[in-house]
């Protein structure tokens, strides 16, 4: 599985900092297992903020909620950023995920952590579906 990390870079721009492929580590017979991203406190760490439009999930700090987002074929989202870490793997079909530093195309399984960056969504040509999981983060400045 492939597993995509966001961040900002020195400008604050948003950008891919990690993207490799998962490792499974075989555990006993029969199951593996794999940490994609975790968080070392509660709540996440603070968002970064971004100069595009903030989308307030109002999910409070520490908080989560999930859900599944449907993209319908050769749909776009405007750029902006929210108010959360999300988690998200895409179930079925394509889509691109557009940072600052260009367009990443994620196909099915494909994992992927915006930690609360300046991104939009572009659909493929079947749309995709796509699971998420939202924590929500303290504003920029408001360190756990």
């Amino acid at each position: 599985m492939r597993t995509m990390i966001t961040g900002v870079d020195g400008d604050g721009r948003s950008c891919v900092v990690s993207d490799g492929e998962l490792t499974l580590d075989q555990l006993a017979p029969g199951f593996a297992m794999g940490i994609p991203f975790a968080t070392a406190t509660c709540p996440p760490p603070a968002r970064t903020g971004g100069a595009a439009p903030l989308i307030d999930q109002g999910i409070a700090p520490g908080l989560v909620r999930w859900m599944v987002v449907e993209l319908g074929a050769g749909s776009e989202t405007p750029m902006h950023h929210t108010d959360t870490l999300d988690l998200q793997t895409v179930l079925s079909g394509s889509v691109e995920l557009v940072l600052d530093d260009g367009a990443h195309q994620l196909d099915a399984g494909d994992l992927v952590v915006l930690a609360g960056v300046d991104h939009a969504w572009r659909a493929g040509p079947d749309g995709a579906r796509l699971s998420a999981v939202l924590i929500g983060t303290p504003p920029p400045g408001n360190e756990p």
